[in-house]
């Protein structure tokens, strides 16, 4: 080996010695810094001052145990609704665990405001270096003060260049939550900050992954009503949706944000706004339509159960040719979405299976059984006397009283009428008279004879 690779090598060596010893010494993990820790752009590695993490929740980058995070976070967890909390930006470098398990600094020395604060809007983060000038001397005319506590710009903040001694410090975006949050009144319940925001203490930078979980917030939420189960905490907490969640003029909530649209979760109701929710939606509002009716309007259901264009969905693709099966047996269902008179008897009029059908329309689509079977004089199944007792809707959407006149009239087929009523109908026809006798005059006349027995 050359003395020039020698000298080359032992100088390496020194540098790794002396990062190690400086990662001892501050009782950091070891891990590679950031070169957004340089104080200037013509620095190429962090000086041997800078610490070493606090970039990130957990030092390396790793997940954060379940046990530090909000009360109702899923592991591995996603994080907060993106539509709810904004993507923040925080070009920042913190230990939290340092400060609140080390040095037992509360969470309220840093963030003050935080138990008088009644907007989600409010900004909690430290303001001018408040209170960190009581342990750092921080002064922002020398921006590569080397103190201990370091004091230096870029010893909290990433990427800054100090350019004739004047520092520019990439700015802390945390962009207003799209949520109602009322701190004070909570701090009044005597909820801790963590019962909310998790074991931040046990962490190094804090991000909107500490930020609530609605599920965490159903611990006291979810039991209001009097009589219900609940704490001195919970007490007189309200479930109302709108109690945290933004609300347009007409009291539904505002679910379309500029980071994203705001969707209800798979464990709140099964109601996951998935690709099968379509399908399923019929169970979800039957069960609870209180709960859908917080993001919907009532105009929403009618525009597609009652609009002239249906989604495909509703009917499978042979509904033509088997709807008369289901339409014979459940005419309510048939009927929530379709008028007969205006609906199902102007299609029937086209294709000629109605009376009324005009000439020339075929005649061949004949829509009841074989005359054998509808009309004999063997009452099965299918006969048109049981099928009007089943569902006399169906009938009357095509026919009036005087079809049935037809061969029921005592002037019917034959001369000799086919009588409408059975064997003992005679026994009650009295009563039935004299609650409605419009229907026997159908048939009768007021001086019949027949009527004599029911009068």
């Amino acid at each position: 080996m050359s003395a020039r690779a020698v000298s080359t090598w032992l100088c390496a060596l020194a540098v790794l010695l002396g990062a190690v010893l400086a990662v001892a010494e501050e009782g950091k993990p070891s891990i590679k810094p950031s070169a957004s820790a340089s104080v200037s752009a013509s620095a190429s590695i962090a000086p041997p001052w800078a610490p070493i993490g606090g970039l990130a929740p957990m030092p390396g980058g790793v997940f954060v145990p379940k046990t530090a995070l909000p009360p109702g976070a899923d592991f591995p967890d996603p994080g907060p609704s993106r539509a709810i909390y904004p993507a923040q930006k925080l070009p920042l470098r913190f230990f939290h665990v340092k400060h609140v398990k080390d040095q037992k600094i509360a969470c309220k020395y840093c963030h003050p405001l935080a138990e008088k604060s009644t907007s989600s809007a409010d900004d909690l983060l430290p303001k001018k270096h408040e209170p960190c000038i009581e342990c750092h001397a921080i002064d922002e005319k020398k921006p590569e003060k080397s103190e201990t506590p370091p004091a230096r710009c870029d010893a909290c903040h990433q990427n800054v260049v100090v350019t004739n001694g004047v520092a520019v410090v990439p700015k802390v975006v945390m962009p207003k939550p799209n949520l109602k949050m009322n701190h004070a009144a909570h701090a009044k319940k005597g909820i801790a900050c963590a019962e909310c925001h998790g074991d931040v203490g046990s962490l190094e930078l804090g991000t909107r992954d500490q930020l609530p979980r609605m599920k965490g917030c159903f611990g006291c939420h979810q039991n209001p009503e009097p009589g219900g189960p609940s704490t001195l905490k919970s007490a007189g907490a309200k479930s109302a949706c709108s109690t945290c969640h933004v609300t347009r003029k007409d009291g539904v909530l505002e679910t379309m944000f500029a980071s994203g649209v705001l969707m209800p979760p798979k464990w709140l109701k099964n109601a996951q706004h998935g690709s099968d929710f379509l399908t399923r939606h019929k169970k979800v509002a039957g069960a609870d339509s209180a709960f859908c009716g917080n993001c919907h309007k009532e105009q929403e259901c009618v525009d597609c159960h009652d609009g002239k264009t249906k989604p495909k969905l509703v009917h499978p693709n042979d509904w033509l040719s088997t709807h008369a099966i289901a339409a014979r047996f459940d005419d309510p269902k048939c009927s929530s979405c379709h008028a007969q008179q205006n609906f199902c008897l102007p299609c029937h009029t086209r294709v000629g299976i109605t009376p009324s059908s005009p000439n020339g329309v075929a005649s061949s689509l004949r829509f009841h059984p074989a005359a054998s079977v509808w009309s004999g004089n063997k009452k099965g199944p299918m006969h048109h006397a049981i099928e009007a007792q089943k569902n006399l809707m169906a009938c009357i959407s095509c026919h009036v009283e005087r079809d049935c006149v037809v061969c029921h009239g005592t002037t019917g087929v034959g001369g000799k009428g086919a009588s409408p009523h059975g064997t003992s109908f005679v026994t009650s026809c009295a009563v039935q008279f004299s609650k409605n006798p419009r229907p026997c005059f159908v048939c009768h006349t007021l001086g019949d004879k027949a009527l004599g027995v029911c009068k």
